[in-house]
């Protein structure tokens, strides 16, 4: 009798113990790649080879005409290329800040599953497509508003496809490190917000006044500095991006 009363919690105990490592089991069979497999650092350099491809091709659009070197003449050519060269400079500033902010996130991403893989495809989709609306506003100038309203919302949605990600992240069991403490989560999307409301939110003033939507732009940057100094102040050093 006494064997039979101690039985039923050593099994309770023990079912419980089953269970979870047949939950933990479930979760691990969710999971396609861990950090530091092959298949995790495939995803990371086919993003990072992305990102690098669409911030090479920002260039393309600033040529010297194919004219004999008589016929050429700097200074008009300089003149002429003044709206791609900020085209260039700020599509790189952009893109850069995207591969940053990407780069930070996945420091602290541990294991991918095809979601994840799905999601950060749209991410690289959406970065890909930058070049496009690039030469646009840089062919009409920031004078014309419907350039800069679909620049604008193309960065935007870049931006809400990163977003995304780090949410679906820390949502999901298993992706995200038990390190990252939850001040660091929220600084994380806090981080990435900016830039979808940033840029969301010049969309109605592109559409009054274009050529004033751009400074309202270098909020993204001055909004990063805010957001760490007051969101990690105690928190290891992160990059400001």
């Amino acid at each position: 009798m006494a064997t039979d009363d101690v039985q039923p919690p050593e099994g309770a105990a023990g079912g419980a113990a089953h269970a979870g490592r047949k939950a933990r089991a479930r979760t691990q069979l969710s999971l396609l790649s861990e950090s530091g497999n092959l298949e995790y650092d495939r995803v990371l350099f086919f993003s990072d080879a992305v990102m690098a491809i669409a911030i090479t091709l920002l260039v393309v659009d600033i040529r010297v005409p194919g004219l004999p070197a008589s016929l050429i003449h700097a200074g008009d050519v300089l003149r002429n290329s003044g709206t791609r060269i900020f085209g260039f400079a700020l599509s790189f500033a952009v893109i850069g800040m995207f591969w940053m902010g990407h780069h930070s996130v996945f420091r602290h991403i541990r294991a991918l599953d095809r979601t994840l893989i799905w999601l950060n495809l749209l991410f690289l989709a959406t970065v890909a497509f930058l070049p496009f609306p690039t030469a646009l506003l840089s062919a009409a100038s920031t004078q014309q508003a419907p350039a800069t309203v679909f620049y604008a919302a193309c960065v935007a949605a870049a931006g809400l496809a990163e977003l995304v990600i780090w949410l679906y992240a820390i949502k999901t069991a298993g992706l995200v490190a038990d390190s990252v403490t939850p001040r660091m989560r929220r600084y994380f999307a806090a981080r990435m917000t900016r830039t979808p409301v940033v840029f969301g939110l010049s969309i109605p003033v592109a559409i009054v006044a274009p050529g004033v939507a751009p400074y309202l732009w270098i909020l993204t940057a001055v909004v990063g500095v805010v957001l760490r100094r007051v969101m990690l102040k105690d928190e290891p050093d992160e990059p400001d991006t």
